[in-house]
């Protein structure tokens, strides 16, 4: 009986420290899942920071960054998109700056706008011509109809620069026994209604600005034309 007595007692000693062991191997697990759950959180909070950040970075930088690729903004107009609207509007610069009377008549829905053509001199006498035209199209109020935004570079008399101007309102081009015309007269409400509209949207204004900016810039930097800015402009 001392026998088995001892050998129990032998028994639990031998056992404690296996249960001890058990016990100490799960803290340690424990503490291991902890510090990887910090170290995983750490990482996932750095991660979100910086797709954060590059989300911001993208977005401040999107125009700049999609043009680096190749892919050019999407804009509420097209440029240079239609080829005899191109043609129409430089034919019809190159007419308005030369004082050519008979082309001009061919070129609007209402000829007798020129019959005197007294004003339009005494504008050629200052602006000589209209240079790298940009022709910006955006769909009419009506098929076969639409609004032309031209931006273009001033040549004018004893000034160095060529500072850029705009068409201010735009142009209303339709279509006319198969060719396309300017619409000089009187334009339906909606048709004015779609161009007050359009010269609040976004792309628009960032059209004017960029003439408002070129043109500041030719009076920073050019003393014949601030004079001529500040004579006729200011």
């Amino acid at each position: 009986m001392a026998e088995r007595r001892q050998e129990q007692s032998n028994t639990r000693t031998e056992r404690r420290p296996q249960s001890g062991n058990v016990r100490s191997r799960k803290k340690i697990d424990r503490k291991r899942q902890v510090r990887i759950r910090k170290m995983l959180l750490i990482v996932w909070s750095i991660f979100l920071v910086l797709l954060a950040f590059g989300i911001y970075f993208f977005v401040r930088n999107k125009d700049e960054l999609m043009g680096d690729m190749g892919v050019k903004k999407s804009t509420i107009y097209e440029e240079n998109a239609v080829p005899e609207i191109n043609k129409l509007i430089t034919d019809y610069y190159t007419a308005y700056a030369a004082c050519d009377q008979k082309t001009l008549k061919t070129l609007v829905v209402d000829p007798s706008q020129f019959d005197n053509m007294s004003i339009l001199e005494k504008k050629a006498d200052i602006v000589t011509a209209y240079n790298n035209l940009k022709v910006y199209t955006i769909p009419g109020a009506a098929v076969d109809e639409t609004v032309v935004y031209v931006m273009f570079n001033l040549s004018i008399v004893n000034v160095i620069s060529q500072p850029l101007d705009i068409t201010r309102p735009p142009l209303y081009v339709v279509k006319k026994g198969g060719g396309y015309v300017i619409d000089n007269t009187t334009l339906r409400s909606e048709v004015q209604n779609l161009i007050e509209s359009l010269n609040q949207k976004q792309d628009i204004l960032d059209l004017m600005k960029q003439v408002r900016d070129d043109q500041e810039k030719c009076v920073a930097d050019d003393q014949t034309f601030k004079e001529f800015y500040d004579r006729l402009w200011k």
